[in-house]
């Protein structure tokens, strides 16, 4: 009778621990599905309309490889480019465009890393393409810079050559020659910035026009040399791709930084 009884608390024991159990498991179960829901990993593909997805195979998955790795290091130069010439002329307003673009290529490299590389390139295609658009703008400003520059350079020029000093004095001939020199090499490269510009090759722009000014930065040192003060301290840090600060300034010296030999 005993052993009777026995049985028949642990089998209450036993029935009572299941229900407990069961009701426990059923109150968890929904959390764990929200949980899983909530960790679901989203692909690349679903940023995309179904017209616009690339093609996913083997063989562009091996070309977007080469292609990004290619943009990577192509990018990210021209962002440092990019970086000195916004921080250099604060006053165009290119910081919003400048922080987008360095976005743009985080999420790009982003998704390289972790093997999504036929995306990837699109997002790094579509980098290179707004990096040329502040390119572009960027030439625009360049231009009015340089010409505005050689135009006093110009009149510098001529009165100086009308001086009757010069006459008399070979040293000033020999002056006078060698900014004529500049003069002509410079509006030289405003030609070269411009036909750049036509062929869409911004970046080479911004060079020849970074070249014309440093000429023209030459020539206004030299011949109107009490004027030249902190006016283009600027420029002429931005042409040899440095941002201007006090450490900066105070290292730049108008030999070393005058632009061109004039040899």
């Amino acid at each position: 009778m005993k052993l009777k009884k026995t049985r028949m608390v642990i089998l209450a024991c036993f029935l009572l621990s299941f229900l407990v159990t069961s009701v426990a498991f059923s109150q968890e179960k929904p959390a764990s599905d929200t949980s899983k829901t909530e960790t679901k990993r989203k692909h690349p593909r679903e940023d995309y309309a179904p017209d616009q997805r690339p093609e996913e195979n083997y063989l562009a998955r091996f070309k977007a490889i080469e292609v990004s790795e290619d943009l990577m290091q192509r990018n990210l130069e021209n962002i440092y480019i990019l970086n000195v010439i916004v921080s250099n002329f604060k006053e165009n307003g290119w910081q919003g465009e400048y922080d987008k673009i360095y976005a743009e290529y985080k999420k790009a490299v982003s998704k390289y890393y972790r093997r999504q590389v036929i995306y990837s390139r699109l997002e790094l295609e579509r980098n290179k393409k707004n990096i040329s658009e502040l390119f572009k703008k960027i030439v625009v400003v360049y231009q009015d810079q340089a010409q505005s520059m050689l135009e006093k350079c110009a009149d510098k020029i001529l009165d100086f050559s009308l001086d009757e000093k010069n006459k008399y004095d070979p040293n000033r001939s020999k002056v006078l020659f060698q900014n004529m020199m500049r003069l002509w090499i410079a509006y030289g490269q405003i030609d070269d910035a411009d036909r750049a510009y036509i062929d869409n090759v911004y970046k080479t722009s911004v060079y020849h026009l970074r070249i014309a000014k440093s000429y023209a930065i030459s020539i206004l040192e030299q011949l109107d040399p009490e004027n030249k003060a902190d006016e283009y301290k600027v420029h002429k840090a931005d042409n040899l791709n440095r941002i201007l600060t006090s450490t900066t300034a105070k290292s730049e010296s108008p030999k070393s930084e005058s632009g061109p030999s004039s040899n």
